[in-house]
């Protein structure tokens, strides 16, 4: 860096006005840290926490920093379970929470807004005219269509129904790290052939530009019936989704499970009566009510074939959100029960491998003498998708030093299952904790380019610098 604080912020100042440049340590805390099991500390803060309000704006700070040679992490709600949005070198945080313009376009069938604007808030105006959004994360209420869309994930739904946010961005604004201000894309539904700038963008984490505009196309959203089934094991409800898509049934928006542990904590929580073991829950879809029922009762009748204790359409409305509530919340079960830390990775093997992989993951814990061996371990995940997620829960005595460690050996850990199982991060992005897969599974050469494309972009690596390098 070329300059101080104090200057640094006079200068930002100037850009996007007195308002909206902070410098409060309180505020600079919030925007460093993560759901990382360890408190933020001080080296690891911001300078200043920058709010700009349109791509002009971002522009401007974008290239005083590039001058300055100053570092630059953007932040959209800090979601991430990759922990992208935590700077690995002090600067400039730029948040994108003022970019929250939002239209909709029905003649058009896109929606236009900016990169700040919650999942939820774009959800809700969309259902209002019947439509749906087709991203469905956890975090929904707090997660940004900026965020959602650089690391090109569309959370809990099944890829092969809607795609990624790739499939379905039909243009994007973009502040290049050297200032300039790029438009791509076009108003069309009919997305471009050959070369789009737009793809180069989606899915790059943020590392060779600033997202500060989307144009999204929408679906007309459809009637949902959910089905719940119970098995004695997660591996079971593995070798049932596995066999489903050969079974060639009505296609599932969602499919997710939770194992046989988060079963017994979640239904103590609720009060709930339901067979021992683990438990699947389906959604299917229809255009109409009648034509969602009756796909999920194929649905309920194939699970019940595939050998579930009990399965059945989800029909009354308090058992259907209960049901729900055990799944979404088994993160919540393993973090509440009397530990502290918590770290979830995501394994998404090939079909033919799940019941294999749930088995394994179900069991991690057991007869390691290392820290792993320490922790709990929750499973569930979307397996309608194939993605498997595991929480390890670790005791409030452990020291800092100790946490930090254990996270990079679970880190190291879902490296060698993805690289076993010939899986892939398909929720959260790569970048920066999964840059040792990436760079095992896709070789020094794929990673290279990489590389040579962010220094072509970014010449003096301000933009979420580190990140690509694999810091913690």
């Amino acid at each position: 860096m070329n300059v101080g604080q104090e200057e640094m912020v006079r200068s930002l100042r100037e850009m996007v006005g007195e308002d909206y440049v902070n410098t409060d340590v309180f505020e600079r805390i919030n925007y460093a840290d993560t759901s990382l099991p360890y408190d933020v500390e001080e080296e690891d803060l911001p300078d200043v926490v920058v709010h700009p309000g349109n791509a002009h704006e971002v522009a401007e700070v974008v290239k005083y920093a590039n001058r300055e040679k100053i570092p630059v992490t953007t932040y959209g709600s800090g979601t991430s379970l990759i922990f992208g949005t935590k700077p690995k070198h002090r600067g400039i945080t730029l948040s994108t929470k003022r970019l929250n313009f939002f239209q909709i376009e029905e003649d058009f069938q896109w929606f236009e807004c900016g990169a700040g604007v919650t999942i939820a808030h774009i959800t809700g105006e969309l259902e209002k005219r019947g439509y749906c959004l087709p991203i469905n994360v956890g975090s929904r209420l707090q997660a940004t269509i900026g965020g959602a869309v650089s690391v090109n994930t569309c959370g809990h739904l099944m890829d092969y129904i809607y795609g990624k946010p790739v499939s379905n961005v039909l243009s994007v604004e973009i502040v290049l790290p050297t200032g300039e201000i790029i438009q791509t894309g076009s108003k069309s539904i009919r997305r471009a052939t050959g070369w789009d700038l737009m793809r180069l963008f989606v899915g790059a984490e943020g590392i060779l530009g600033v997202i500060t505009r989307i144009r999204m196309a929408f679906y007309p959203k459809p009637e949902t019936v959910d089905t719940v089934a119970f098995f004695k094991t997660a591996e079971e409800i593995g070798h049932a989704f596995a066999l489903m898509f050969k079974k060639k049934l009505p296609p599932i928006l969602d499919g997710e499970f939770v194992s046989e542990k988060c079963c017994k904590v979640g239904y103590e929580a609720y009060g709930l009566d339901f067979p021992e073991g683990a438990m699947a829950v389906t959604q299917s879809m229809g255009r109409t009510k009648e034509d969602a029922l009756n796909n999920a009762k194929q649905v309920a009748d194939f699970l019940r074939r595939a050998g579930a204790i009990e399965s059945f359409v989800l029909e009354d409305a308090k058992i259907r959100g209960q049901v729900w509530g055990v799944r979404e919340n088994a993160m919540r079960w393993g973090k509440e029960k009397g530990l502290k830390g918590y770290l979830a990775i995501e394994v998404n093997p090939p079909l033919p491998f799940l019941p294999r992989a749930i088995r394994e993951l179900n069991h991690i814990t057991e007869g390691r003498n290392d820290l792993i061996g320490g922790t709990e371990a929750y499973l569930y995940g979307h397996i309608g998708a194939s993605s498997l997620h595991c929480l390890f829960a670790f005791p409030y005595a452990w020291s800092r030093e100790k946490m930090k460690q254990v996270v990079r050996d679970i880190w190291n850990l879902e490296k060698d299952l993805n690289i076993k199982y010939d899986g892939v991060g398909g929720d959260w992005g790569q970048l920066p904790y999964r840059v040792p897969f990436y760079r095992e599974k896709y070789g020094e050469t794929s990673y290279g380019i990489i590389k040579k494309v962010k220094q072509l972009l970014d010449p003096n690596n301000i933009l979420n610098r580190g990140n690509l390098e694999g810091e913690e």
